[in-house]
């Protein structure tokens, strides 16, 4: 199915004055409003989404907001896409497209999929920003809308979603020889606790995570007595702390018991995390890691998606 399938043109408004991703998403639902008829009132629609951006998540460093909701007593995908004339700011982004999509609580499988789409379209920065220039005049001529449509025609919408739909692409990575202290600096900067290791060619080689740096603190003794008492509140740490300087990633990675491949199913990723008690896998081709899929990418672009 091609996304363009799912898209009513007289949805789609071009060059038009926006300040915000606020006041798109109130144009964008008096536009629906226009032509569709719900069996729920424009104010609840509105809670919904309002609901929705107060978790955050719908706007993406590519230059697109893509608001939702899912909707109570509502069977269908609406679909409506406001192209400003200046992009908008939002949490520091310059926002290009904002994209509206309303569905049904119980059809996740195709508003999911719409959601990958529209965002895999907007890392295509060539096509986006052809998409996203498709706006001289008026914005009312049906024959700009037809441009647009037409430049996103062959986009297609997948049969199935995949890990790579959800997996987060935006790596930070460590080599074997990176000290303790500068891995620690990098997961306190970043705010992550996995980094996957790669070596000279950049091939996935192994994983170290928050836990490996804890395990250095702790004595073996102390795991095999079991009980910690005897030990001040911050002496297992003093001499992590004074060997940080020393201590290199490659005497504490761990080989990845665990591996994804790009077209590996999402169910999949969540019983190899349940199953397994992981945090995060490592999608990986052809010995190079392309993502980490984590429960929390599951749990917000599935379950909260």
């Amino acid at each position: 199915m091609k996304l363009k399938s799912l898209l009513n043109p007289n949805f789609i408004k071009l060059n038009y004055e926006i300040s915000s991703k606020e006041d798109a998403i109130h144009f964008l639902i008096d536009t629906i409003y226009k032509e569709y008829k719900f069996n729920c009132s424009k104010e609840s629609i509105i809670t919904a989404l309002f609901q929705r951006e107060t978790l955050g998540g719908t706007t993406f460093e590519t230059g697109i907001a893509i608001p939702h909701a899912r909707l109570d007593n509502f069977n269908d995908l609406v679909i409506s896409i406001c192209v400003p004339k200046k992009p908008i700011i939002d949490n520091g982004v310059e926002v290009k497209m904002v994209v509206l999509i309303l569905t049904s609580k119980t059809a996740s499988k195709t508003y999911l999929q719409t959601l990958s789409a529209f965002a895999q379209l907007s890392q295509n920065k060539e096509l986006f920003d052809k998409i996203t220039s498709a706006k001289e005049g008026s914005g009312l001529l049906i024959s700009e809308i037809s441009h647009f449509v037409d430049l996103i025609s062959d986009i297609k919408i997948r049969e199935e979603l995949t890990v790579e739909d959800i997996m987060s692409k935006n790596l930070i990575f460590v080599k074997p020889d990176t000290t303790l202290k500068e891995l620690i600096n990098i997961f306190y900067k970043n705010n992550i606790s996995y980094a996957p290791v790669i070596d000279e060619n950049e091939n996935f080689i192994a994983e170290i995570t928050t836990s490996e740096i804890l395990k250095i603190g702790i004595p073996n003794y102390a795991v095999m007595i079991g009980n910690l008492k005897f030990l001040s509140s911050f002496e297992p740490f003093e001499e992590l702390l004074k060997n940080e300087d020393k201590i290199l990633v490659k005497s504490v990675m761990r080989k990845p018991s665990l591996k994804l491949g790009v077209d590996s199913s999402i169910i999949e990723a969540a019983l190899e995390i349940t199953q397994n008690n992981r945090r995060h896998i490592p999608v990986v081709k052809d010995n190079k890691i392309l993502g980490i899929v984590s429960y929390m990418d599951i749990l917000k672009k599935v379950i909260r998606g």
